[in-house]
């Protein structure tokens, strides 16, 4: 599938069904990440650039979570 497509797909279901998606997906996505860190640079950057000031806010306090426990995603 696209991009395009899944993109397209995904938000035309209803936000519950978007959110058991993102469960199934996000572990994957997060342990392929974790193998690059200037990926998850990467990715934590781009989050807060299209999420805005809150999200960044946000991203900000997990990396100091992870680096006090670990991190959110390991």
């Amino acid at each position: 599938m696209k991009a395009k497509d899944f993109e397209k797909e995904f938000f035309a279901m209803p936000e519950k069904e978007q959110r058991k998606v993102l469960r199934k997906i996000m572990p994957v996505f997060c342990r392929n990440m974790m193998q690059d860190h200037g990926k998850v640079r990467e990715m934590f950057s781009m989050v807060a650039e299209e999420c805005g000031e809150p999200m960044a806010n946000m991203v900000s306090m997990m990396g100091m979570m992870g680096r006090k426990r670990g991190g959110c995603c390991g």
